[in-house]
């Protein structure tokens, strides 16, 4: 997992102090994470805090989650349906709704200086 670099959806640097969330294809800051939270939860995109533009996903596009791979779940019956996710198409960047929330424990962790 790749924990410093620029923020794979806003493309800004990592300022001093600033815990991020690691990521296979490089980290995702904070207030991405925050962005994002919003954008799976009313749909409404965004500009991020680098002036990229996030988006919520329609729920036919079959793009992965960057962080687990995944762009739909089964559920208990066996039913296919699909994840909410972000993308910054930018910077072809993607996440889903359980890996932002992840993300957001993982950095307010950090930021208490708690162990993850």
């Amino acid at each position: 997992m790749v924990t410093t670099g620029r923020c794979r959806f806003c493309g800004r640097e990592e300022s001093a102090g600033q815990h991020r969330a690691p990521g296979p294809k490089g980290p995702i800051c904070p207030s991405c994470v925050e962005a994002g939270l919003a954008l799976v939860r009313d749909g409404e995109a965004r500009s991020s805090a680098g002036g990229t533009t996030l988006l919520r996903l329609t729920p036919d596009a079959e793009a992965a989650c960057d962080q687990c791979g995944r762009w739909e779940r089964l559920t208990f019956l066996g039913f296919r349906r699909p994840l909410v996710r972000m993308s910054c198409e930018e910077l072809g960047s993607v996440i889903c709704a359980a890996c932002l929330d992840a993300a957001g424990d993982l950095i307010n962790k950090a930021s208490r200086g708690q162990e993850s």
